[in-house]
């Protein structure tokens, strides 16, 4: 009974999560593809990420909505957090070059340390929904 109610709260939380960000980097595109541009890594990757990250986010967040998809909902969105949290554990232990961040509203104006933080704390509440989706139910 309680592991549906937690797989929910899990999933609005998500859901939550991706509409912000999605939103944020395409109602300020402009301001994102220059953050972008002046990553770690190659332009011609921002380029691409400029779009393919919003649309997956917004991808993500359709899947989380429904019960037939939202298992791969839940482990995109454990795989994408995983991997922004490596991106931001590399800005605090100094792995790159430059620090800019691309991230938008909120996470913007948060230092370093507590956007990790952050990350960290989604990363494994998607992990738990996975865990719940997976074995929650004898």
């Amino acid at each position: 009974m309680y592991t549906n109610l937690f797989i929910s709260a899990i999933s609005i939380i998500l859901v939550i999560l991706w509409i912000y960000a999605s939103s944020t980097k395409l109602l300020d595109m402009k301001k994102f593809r220059y953050a972008l541009s002046v990553q770690a890594f190659p332009k011609w990757m921002g380029r691409i990420l400029s779009w393919v990250l919003p649309i997956a986010e917004l991808a993500v967040t359709g899947l989380l909505l429904f019960d037939e998809t939202r298992l791969l909902g839940m482990y995109l969105s454990f795989i994408m957090m995983l991997a922004f949290t490596l991106y931001v554990g590399g800005v605090i232990f100094k792995v790159y070059n430059v620090y800019p961040c691309p991230c938008g509203g909120l996470f913007r104006r948060m230092g370093w340390k507590k956007h990790f933080k952050v990350n960290l704390w989604l990363t494994a509440l998607a992990l738990a929904g996975i865990l719940l989706m997976e074995f929650g139910k004898n």
